[in-house]
C-alpha cells in the first residue's frame, strides 16, 4: 500500500508523526522507526483485545476479529482527523478497508494457528 504511494515507508512514517508532531516523509529515519514501534505496540494491543473478547467474554472468533478491525479502522480515522497525521492521512479509504479485512483475517487465523499448536504439545 504504501509502495504505491512512493515508499512502502511512508505509512509507518505518518504513524509515528503522530507521535513526533513532524510532516511525514519516508526518508526521515526517526519517524519510519517510531511508526514502526507505535504499530507493532497497537497490532499486540488490539490482539489483547481480541483474545479477550474470544477467551475472556466467549465472544465467537469472526465476531471479535470484526469488531477488533472495525475498533482500530475507526481510532485511526479518529485519530487523523483530531491531529492531522497518522496512517489515514496517507492512505486511501480503500486501502484501510483491505488492511482492516487483512487484519481481521490475521486475527482468526492467528488464533487458529495458536489452538493447533497448543493441541500438539499437550
Amino acid at each position: 500500500m504504501g509502495h504505491r504511494l512512493g515508499s512502502a515507508a511512508i505509512p509507518f512514517a505518518a504513524i509515528g508523526a503522530v507521535l513526533l508532531r513532524r510532516t511525514p516523509t519516508a526518508g526521515d529515519v526517526a519517524l519510519v522507526a517510531a511508526g514502526a514501534v507505535l504499530h507493532i505496540t497497537m497490532v499486540f494491543v488490539w490482539s489483547a483485545v481480541f483474545t479477550f473478547l474470544v477467551r475472556g467474554a466467549r465472544w465467537r472468533d469472526f465476531a471479535a476479529a470484526i469488531t477488533v478491525a472495525l475498533g482500530a479502522f475507526l481510532l485511526s480515522g479518529i485519530i487523523a482527523r483530531s491531529s492531522g497525521a497518522g496512517a489515514a492521512t496517507v492512505l486511501p479509504l480503500g486501502d484501510r478497508i483491505v488492511l482492516a479485512f487483512a487484519f481481521a483475517s490475521a486475527l482468526v487465523l492467528g488464533m487458529r494457528f495458536a489452538f493447533i499448536r497448543r493441541e500438539l504439545h499437550d
